[in-house]
């Protein structure tokens, strides 16, 4: 079999193992409040990793920092919701359930290299979210992928 052959017969194996992989990736209902139903459908079927990293940092990219983090309270922003219209910053969230966070609705930044935190409301909460580098390696590693 040729070099042309074998590639072809690759290439369309990918493409097959693709169409399969965007089918099995399903969007998390709490991405709505991030993207339109159009968007996540674009993603889910040209881009489908995409879909499976903003489903994986629903749960994984925060956390509920310890308390020891109040005594540094002063130097974090509020936590703010965002606006799904217009992306920009709204109405500050004045409370969280851990077990109910959607980090889709937040407005928040997230450095390459450093985990940044935010005040929740008037409450003694603050939340970590891990910076984007954190993110890449703690999914890669989910996925079994290595940069070594």
């Amino acid at each position: 079999m040729t070099m042309n052959k074998k590639f072809v017969i690759l290439l369309i194996a990918l493409m097959l193992s693709g169409i399969g992989y965007a089918q099995t990736v399903q969007i998390d209902p709490r991405l709505e409040k991030a993207f339109s139903s159009e968007q996540l459908q674009r993603m889910q079927k040209e881009i489908p990793i995409v879909i499976e990293l903003l489903n994986y940092e629903l749960d994984y990219s925060w956390y509920i920092a310890e308390p020891e983090m109040m005594q540094k309270a002063d130097d974090f922003d509020y936590l703010y919701y965002r606006d799904p219209e217009t992306g920009d910053r709204a109405g500050m969230v004045q409370s969280i359930e851990p077990g109910k966070v959607n980090i889709a609705e937040f407005y928040y930044e997230r450095p390459y290299d450093n985990r940044v935190f935010y005040k929740v409301g008037k409450t003694d909460t603050i939340i970590g979210f891990y910076s984007n580098k954190e993110m890449s390696e703690m999914f890669n590693g989910m996925k079994g992928y290595s940069h070594e």
